[in-house]
């Protein structure tokens, strides 16, 4: 017989220290069939025991019986019958058996099997039966307590099982800490919060010196949102002992929880200035500053770290990220370069040595970091920017190769999209728009949903006169998403660009203007629809505000249009002009300049 294996926080534990309370019963047992059964009366024990029945002859009396279990018929075939039934998975009938031979047996150890069998299938108002069973036989086993309070708590009776509770801590004169280990042990991870919240308010109420416990009841207080009372309870912990420092950090989170920043940043400021040698106090500040973007000052945290801790991995690579976010990129080259040197995180090294190199547009070199990340998280990233610098070295279709090979590779979907979006703005780029459209039909054959495949096409098909297939794939994103500012005022543009629909396509990018009011695309959308009707005062007046907003070229080509058409040929040119600063070869700007010669 093999015993079922119990699996499951605290009562693996339990489980374990009954296996080993029932291993002499097992032996004694099977020392005891092989015995007094020969194989042959063994197979009709068996087969008796299916048919719901059992007939054996008498056993031998001079053969003793194992000490401490009396074995006849009955109980020996409901031993068995619970055996088999629970190695079958069948937990209720083999409880059913091991119940029926608790009530007839005087061994302990078989109730306790009974007990844990239905403690493990989560027959928590029948487990509470059979420990009256195993307390009877054996009053002084302390795991009985442990149970019955699990048990309570599991159906929802935390002042059922406080009593229980206490006895195991009675029986427990291990340390404050220690106790409060127990009480989390027996409360496990699958115990409601509500309801171990109000067995520690009992435990405590009991006593109320044990600052771990309270702790302990505060951080439940905190996950069911009970933030102001949490922190009463910290606080009474550090009026017992204002040593506990971990408490201030308790404090600052909750704080932070709470949308207190300020609160939860200065708890943990005066902290350090009574314990300035406390690394982790530190660096948890340090993120802090760095999660509400104050940068200078986390900087300051982070270089005191690393005149403590020169080579702490963590510190060196948060500190380099910080050195980017302020701009100081050769400091940060220092620090990753040291990284690799150390051969620590040198994926992420490599990484972000690779985007240095890409801002200063060291595109070669950027390269020859972005291979060499080989591993985690960043490696779809690498790749991603290598077909992009692969493009802006003028190496178009090795950067689409390299993107296509990245989508057959690519398993998760909005992966495999970011690589599609990818080649198509390479396209897009050098004007290759029949490649990009096609590119893009291709894809949106594996899920026609995709609201960002739909929504690139449609900004290419445009480009290839297929305003029909622009406004279908438009219509189908507004479809799934009708409130999507982008595809209306996408839209509405193409109509008033493309078609004679212009009272149509105003109506959809007054829609996104409501969503969105103060986007200067949709302003500059609704300066062009504007012009179109013929309305260049209402037309000036959008196109004016978008381009304060975004000086754009192709903001500047349409201001700059409504502009000349309005007898403001210097002004237009001043427009034009800035266009071509940002963005000379902008084919919008382009076509415009080519289309009026100013």
């Amino acid at each position: 017989m093999q015993a079922v294996i119990i699996k499951v926080g605290y009562i693996e534990r339990l489980w374990l220290i009954m296996k080993r309370k029932i291993l002499e019963m097992h032996i004694y047992l099977f020392a005891f069939l092989r015995s007094v059964i020969s194989i042959g009366l063994l197979s009709a024990l068996l087969l008796s025991a299916a048919c719901g029945s059992l007939t054996t002859q008498p056993v031998d009396p001079v053969v003793a019986e194992p000490k401490g279990l009396k074995l006849d018929e009955d109980l020996l075939y409901e031993l068995l019958a619970a055996e088999f039934a629970g190695n079958a998975g069948d937990f209720d009938t083999s409880v059913d058996f091991y119940q029926q031979a608790a009530v007839k047996s005087d061994d302990s150890r078989v109730a306790a099997r009974a007990t844990y069998i239905a403690l493990y299938d989560k027959q928590y108002e029948r487990t509470l039966e059979l420990l009256a069973r195993w307390r009877e036989l054996e009053p002084e086993d302390h795991d009985i307590d442990r149970i019955y309070a699990m048990c309570h708590l599991h159906l929802h009776q935390p002042e059922e099982a406080l009593p229980y509770v206490q006895a195991v801590l009675v029986q427990d004169s291990s340390s404050d800490k220690e106790q409060a280990m127990v009480v989390k042990q027996i409360l496990g991870d699958d115990i409601e919060a509500r309801d171990s919240l109000d067995l520690l308010e009992g435990l405590n109420q009991a006593r109320t010196d044990n600052p771990h416990m309270l702790i302990l009841q505060a951080k439940f207080a905190a996950q069911l949102e009970q933030h102001d009372r949490s922190i009463e309870l910290l606080d009474q912990v550090l009026e017992i002992d204002d040593s506990l420092v971990d408490v201030h950090l308790i404090k600052s989170r909750i704080y932070h929880a709470q949308g207190k920043r300020d609160e939860s940043k200065a708890v943990i400021r005066q902290v350090l200035e009574d314990h300035p040698g406390n690394l982790s106090l530190r660096m948890q500040y340090a993120h802090m500053l760095v999660g509400d973007k104050e940068y200078e000052l986390a900087l300051e945290q982070y270089i005191l770290l690393k005149e403590k801790q020169p080579d702490n991995v963590e510190v060196l690579l948060n500190l380099a990220l910080l050195y980017i976010e302020t701009d100081q990129l050769d400091e940060s080259a220092e620090l990753l370069s040291h990284l690799i040197e150390l051969d620590k995180k040198t994926d992420v090294a490599h990484y972000y040595l690779g985007r240095i190199e890409q801002n200063k547009e060291q595109f070669k070199s950027a390269i020859a970091h972005y291979i060499k990340v080989k591993n985690g998280t960043y490696v779809f990233e690498a790749k991603l920017r290598i077909a992009g610098l692969f493009a802006r070295l003028d190496r178009v279709d090795e950067a689409i190769e390299q993107l296509n090979i990245l989508v057959e590779e690519t398993e998760e979907w909005s992966n495999r999209v970011r690589a599609y979006l990818a080649q198509g703005e390479i396209f897009r780029s050098h004007q290759r728009y029949q490649d990009a459209f096609d590119m893009y039909s291709r894809a949106l054959s594996h899920n026609r949903e995709d609201i960002n495949l739909l929504y690139a096409r449609a900004l290419i098909a445009e480009k290839v006169d297929r305003v029909d297939i622009a406004e279908s794939d438009l219509l189908k994103v507004l479809s799934i998403e009708p409130k999507n500012s982008d595809a209306l005022n996408a839209l509405g543009y193409t109509l008033a660009d493309k078609t004679e629909r212009y009272q149509e396509a105003k109506e959809y990018i007054q829609k996104a203007a409501e969503l969105v009011p103060d986007d200067p695309a949709i302003m500059d959308s609704l300066g062009w629809v504007n012009y179109r009707l013929g309305e260049l005062q209402e037309a000036l007046k959008w196109l004016s505000m978008a381009f304060e907003r975004l000086v754009d070229a192709e903001i500047a080509a349409h201001y700059g249009e409504v502009l000349w058409q309005s007898n403001q040929k210097d002004k237009a040119r001043e427009v034009w002009k800035k266009g071509q600063e940002v963005n000379a070869q902008h084919p919008v700007l382009v076509e415009t300049l080519k289309k009026f010669k100013p």
